[in-house]
C-alpha cells in the first residue's frame, strides 16, 4: 500500500497525541540522554498543537505519513521571522525505524517547503546535531546549507 501524507486533523485527538509522541522522538533521536516527557507535558503539548492549528494554520502546520492507516512519519512546522524575512522553522521530523531509507523524509520536507512557499516564506530552517550524518544527507541533497554555527560548552 502506497504511504499517505496528509496534515494531522486537530479535532481527532488520538491523532493529535500520537503526532505528539512522534515530535518527541525527533527529540529522542537527536539527543543522548533525553528525558521523555510526562504525560501531563505531552497533554500539554497535544493541546498546544490543537490550538495553535485551530487559531492560526498560516502559522502552523503539522504534516504526517500514513502506511496502512498508521503513522510513520511527521514534521512539524512554524511561520516565523528569521533575519527580518518570513521563514518557515521545521521544529520536529521524525520517521518510524522501519520506515526510514524509503523517502518518507525526503517527501514530508518536500511538502513541507510547497506549505512554506504558500505561506510566503523566504527559505526554510532547520536545526540538526552534528551526528545526525543520515539528515544532514538529506539537507545538502534537497538544498539546505549551513546559516549558522550553535556552540556549546558544559560547565561542569
Amino acid at each position: 500500500m502506497a504511504i499517505i501524507y496528509r496534515p494531522i486533523d486537530p479535532r481527532d485527538l488520538a491523532e493529535v497525541h500520537s503526532f505528539t509522541l512522534f515530535c518527541e522522538n525527533s527529540g529522542r533521536d537527536s539527543t543522548q540522554g533525553h528525558i521523555p516527557d510526562s504525560d501531563d507535558e505531552r497533554k500539554k503539548k497535544s493541546e498546544e498543537i490543537i490550538s495553535q492549528l485551530t487559531r492560526d494554520a498560516s502559522k502552523h502546520h503539522c504534516l504526517a505519513a500514513f502506511d496502512d492507516g498508521s503513522m510513520v512519519g511527521v514534521i512539524r512546522l512554524n511561520m516565523m521571522t528569521i533575519d527580518q524575512l518570513p521563514a518557515c522553522h521545521v521544529r520536529a521530523l521524525w520517521v518510524n525505524q522501519d520506515h526510514r531509507g524509503r523517502g518518507v523524509a525526503t517527501r514530508l520536507k518536500e511538502l513541507a517547503e510547497t506549505w512554506a512557499r504558500a505561506m510566503g516564506s523566504a527559505f526554510m530552517d532547520t536545526n540538526v546535531r552534528v551526528s545526525n550524518e543520515r539528515m544532514i544527507a538529506l539537507n545538502t541533497k534537497m538544498g539546505y546549507e549551513v546559516a549558522r554555527l550553535n556552540f556549546r560548552k558544559r560547565l561542569d
